[in-house]
């Protein structure tokens, strides 16, 4: 199953991904296992692309079946679309963003951060407390998936991102959570907090920016209604 998802790989575009692990592979070297288990991600930038790359994936899993004379089982565990951006609404959280600006780091604060981004090798910056200007259209893909974008295609949705960890730190990594764990990094968490207040309060009291951004949606769905991609009765992956 593996080498045949790795010989897919090759005919793959440069947006799409595929990872796996292997939870369960067998117990010992010289006995062919019952029973083996890998977990797969497939993601691109488009969601009919990754449909694509799944229906291929399955029948990768049918002919690996064939080809050791074994049965195969397959759940889908999870699944979400490309995010569903609404200009109305970003330019409103803009807006706001602007005025509450980025949080006020003590100079003990970034230090710490300086001191990880040394150890890194990459430029000690600090913080970054630069508000940037909103884009004028969408920018290049950075990559990871969220549960969010689901969201933005049910109803009009938007959200920022405000630093709490140096600049250019991975994610994911010792250098993030030593960064986060930091009282300080709530300061991030209350101004972000602060501009969706003020976002919230704005599409209370302007009916006007609430049209808009529905008409936004609408044309960014084509009309057509949300259809998860999880299997309809499937139970949820517990434990």
């Amino acid at each position: 199953m593996i080498h045949g998802a790795n010989l897919m790989r090759e005919h793959l575009p440069t947006t799409a991904r595929v990872h796996y692990v292997i939870p369960s592979a067998g117990e010992a070297p010289n006995v062919v296992p019952a029973y083996a288990k890998v977990w797969f991600y497939v993601r691109d930038s488009q969601r009919p692309a990754t449909e694509a790359h799944c229906d291929w994936l399955l029948k990768i899993a049918e002919g690996a079946a064939m080809a050791t004379q074994t049965t195969h089982k397959v759940m889908l565990n999870t699944g979400v679309h490309e995010y569903l951006f609404n200009r109305p609404l970003q330019e409103a959280m803009q807006k706001n963003l602007e005025v509450v600006g980025a949080a006020a780091y003590t100079e003990e604060e970034q230090a710490f951060a300086r001191q990880i981004q040394k150890e890194l090798g990459i430029p000690e910056a600090g913080i970054d407390r630069t508000v940037r200007k909103l884009a004028p259209g969408l920018e290049p893909l950075e990559g990871g998936s969220t549960d969010v974008s689901e969201v933005s295609r049910i109803t009009p949705t938007v959200g920022l991102y405000l630093a709490a960890t140096g600049k250019d730190l991975p994610g994911h990594s010792w250098a993030a959570s030593a960064s986060h764990g930091l009282p300080g990094a709530a300061k991030a968490s209350v101004n972000a907090a602060k501009v969706l207040a003020m976002t919230a309060v704005d599409l209370l009291t302007e009916p006007k920016l609430l049209d808009q951004a529905r008409a936004d949606f609408v044309k960014g769905t084509g009309g057509k209604p949300y259809r998860s991609p999880i299997p309809a009765g499937q139970k949820p992956p517990i434990p």
